[in-house]
């Protein structure tokens, strides 16, 4: 069951979410970009918003900046999300001339934005990085299904769930406490429909 939780824990991580979400954007047609460019596109978020962040905690690892990659101190989670926020930063200015993926871009700035939320929120408490994560991944999936039910409802629907597996995972490892977690969700989904209601 450790591993497990760990596995899941992984594969949901915060910083996969990005890959995740466009890979729903590819498989719904929103994005109307021909397959190679899709196939770009997704080389370029997976590698900016995963390999180069993944990378990075290595790096800090080795040199012993920070204790451990899974960040379970609040002392290493601060360099990790100043670099966060600048590939999200970087990643999202890539696609900001692509009209075509304008929606897929409110949800990187949302990531962002929420990387600074988190970075603030650490210097006082340690918050569910996953929590926030699949708060705002839920939260996006919801306003993307009021523009289009039959195309997003059901990947709203599976993010619930999956929410709660994750979440059910990172208390089996007793890396959050129930309220690190809960709240955790619940600003991830609140910062996203507040910054739709701003930006739209």
């Amino acid at each position: 069951m450790n591993k497990l939780a760990q596995f899941i824990s992984v594969i949901f991580h915060p910083i996969l979410l990005p890959t995740w979400m466009f890979l729903i954007f590819i498989v719904t047609g929103i994005c109307e970009v021909s397959h190679v460019r899709a196939e770009l596109c997704l080389a370029i978020i997976f590698g900016t918003t995963f390999i180069l962040p993944a990378i990075t905690l290595l790096i800090l690892k080795k040199f012993k900046i920070i204790e451990s990659i899974t960040m379970e101190k609040r002392s290493d989670r601060f360099i990790p999300l100043f670099v966060m926020v600048i590939f999200l930063y970087a990643t999202s200015r890539f696609f900001n001339g692509i009209n075509a993926l304008a929606l897929y871009n409110f949800y990187l700035i949302c990531n962002l934005m929420l990387c600074v939320v988190v970075f603030w929120i650490n210097l006082f408490w340690k918050v569910s990085m996953h929590g926030i994560g699949l708060g705002a991944f839920a939260a996006t999936l919801l306003l993307l299904s009021t523009i289009s039910s039959n195309l997003f409802l059901p990947f709203f629907i599976l993010s619930i769930i999956i929410s709660g597996v994750v979440s059910a995972s990172r208390l089996y490892l007793m890396s959050h406490n129930d309220s690190q977690v809960y709240i955790g969700y619940i600003l991830g989904f609140v910062c996203v429909n507040l910054l739709w209601l701003i930006t739209f």
